[in-house]
């Protein structure tokens, strides 16, 4: 009996089938080929139609619930090998991250499979962090492999230069100064994954591939769509990537170990606006602190990001404009959808309402705005996650501003605490404002009882100021100061 098997073209359907059910992918899913005691090129090779290890085969076959092995291994060596050698591409794999499992997303994979096979040259699949951009490019990949003679994955978290890629790229080819020309002989699928918008040292790569002819197709994944790229629905295309579906968000959180029948599962979906990995992370703090009690998490009326997803947002908070950032500060504090006319009304400076527009089309096109569209006019409001950060942030720094002020008796130092009120618009309840109330706690592990005083510092500094100079500060000091009286027992 031979010590090595090799899957039939037919065996290799019905795994496929088998793992589809399980939410895999075909050969990124780390649990597979942990499952199976293996590694993640042997379960390529079982895929492209090679001899392994008969162990091995039948351990990747029981891993999707496959017992019997033999319907899936060949009988006939030398068909297989003709055919693994007709439909196996060039792959250059070795930056395509891991991905634990895969779920829905199947108007998304119809609409850029047409796209591809539609002659585009270029596609950018764009959302916010963590809503499973390389997850879907890896899904597509899968589905489309045996369309190309080459695929090749580039992770851009490095920030390689553009010499370094196109030299990375072109060590795939046979030796040639041009990109351009490999691009043209070959049918290439090449990824570029987590390019950094702000980036401008791709732009005119980016625009020599989208814009030059060839057969090939290159897949950008990006938080934004970067300025580089004119959509023209011919040659290049995006996708906006929203949250999963409830029915796959629902199947992610039975993989995590629900039942998929928890009282505020909906609601938790929606909570996390079907953020795959913002509901992965949230899921070991459910089960471990609430036992598994959807609703009873939910009834703490917060929101908890992990540090990975956190930092991410944070990096990108930190990257965008004085005027982005106010425009997400005014948003965080009223907690609602706001229209244009709205905004422009609060800002302390005025400032031309087309680069406040712009500022809108730019935070929207990183994912960060969720847009309500009414009869009246288009509203803006911040995704949950992103509120949570931007809170943290705004009172991060609207604390370190005081802390500055008392050091330094210049009241230069407060930036959010002028331009911004924080009780937020038809709030009586200064006690129930949450913005107020954290900045008043994260002030007082700072001054503790001699916070008032503190405070009252800042007020007496206001004398004499012009009204510009004062802004929002008179308003927050004492709205915070009424919250200290309003605790403190007489």
């Amino acid at each position: 009996m031979s010590n090595s098997l090799r899957a039939s073209t037919a065996g290799l359907v019905i795994v496929d089938k088998a793992r589809l059910r399980q939410g895999w992918t075909k050969t990124s899913t780390a649990r597979w080929w942990q499952d199976a005691h293996t590694s993640r090129a042997t379960l390529r090779r079982f895929w492209q139609g090679d001899r392994i290890q008969r162990e091995i085969f039948i351990a990747i076959c029981a891993a999707v619930g496959i017992a019997n092995w033999e319907a899936i291994a060949d009988g006939s060596v030398g068909e297989s090998a003709i055919i693994a050698d007709i439909s196996a591409p060039y792959l250059d794999w070795q930056e395509a991250p891991n991905v634990e499992s895969f779920y829905g997303r199947d108007r998304e994979l119809t609409q850029l499979e047409q796209w591809i096979v539609g002659g585009c040259k270029l596609v950018t699949i764009v959302g916010m962090a963590g809503i499973g951009k390389t997850a879907l490019t890896l899904a597509l990949i899968e589905r489309m492999q045996s369309q190309f003679n080459y695929l090749i994955w580039k992770s851009l978290n490095s920030t390689p230069s553009v010499e370094a890629l196109v030299d990375s790229l072109l060590a795939n080819f046979e030796p040639s100064s041009d990109i351009i020309s490999h691009l043209q002989k070959q049918r290439c699928l090449i990824v570029l994954d987590g390019l950094a918008a702000d980036l401008s040292i791709y732009n005119q790569f980016i625009q020599k591939l989208s814009r030059d002819r060839h057969q090939s197709c290159i897949i950008i994944t990006s938080r934004e769509l970067p300025k580089a790229i004119e959509i023209n629905h011919n040659t290049v295309c995006c996708l906006n990537l929203k949250g999963l579906a409830t029915t796959a968000a629902v199947e992610l959180m039975r993989s995590r170990g629900f039942s998929g029948k928890e009282l505020g599962l909906s609601a938790l979906i929606q909570l996390y606006r079907g953020n795959p990995l913002a509901l992965k992370l949230v899921t070991p703090l459910i089960q471990l602190v609430f036992g598994g009690n959807i609703a009873g998490f939910l009834t703490q009326n917060t929101l908890v990001i992990g540090d990975r997803l956190r930092d991410i947002l944070k990096q990108q908070f930190a990257q965008l404009s004085d005027l982005e950032q106010d425009i997400l500060y005014w948003l965080a504090i009223w907690q609602e959808p706001v229209t244009f006319a709205r905004l422009q009304t609060h800002l302390l400076i005025s400032i031309d309402p087309a680069m406040v527009l712009e500022a809108i089309m730019a935070l929207e096109r990183r994912s960060l705005l969720e847009k309500w569209i009414s009869t009246a006019e288009i509203s803006f409001s911040l995704q949950p996650l992103v509120m949570k950060v931007v809170t943290d942030e705004l009172v991060e720094h609207a604390a370190k501003e005081i802390q500055q002020v008392i050091e330094t008796q210049d009241l230069r130092h407060l930036k959010i605490l002028r331009t911004h009120w924080l009780l937020r618009p038809g709030t009586d309840d200064i006690a129930g404002d949450r913005i107020l109330h954290q900045l008043r706690e994260n002030l007082w592990r700072l001054y503790g009882a001699t916070l008032p005083q503190t405070l009252e510092q800042i007020l007496l500094l206001l004398k004499d100021r012009s009204t510009l100079a004062i802004g929002y500060i008179a308003c927050n000091v004492a709205a915070i100061l009424k919250q200290i009286n309003w605790l403190t027992p007489i």
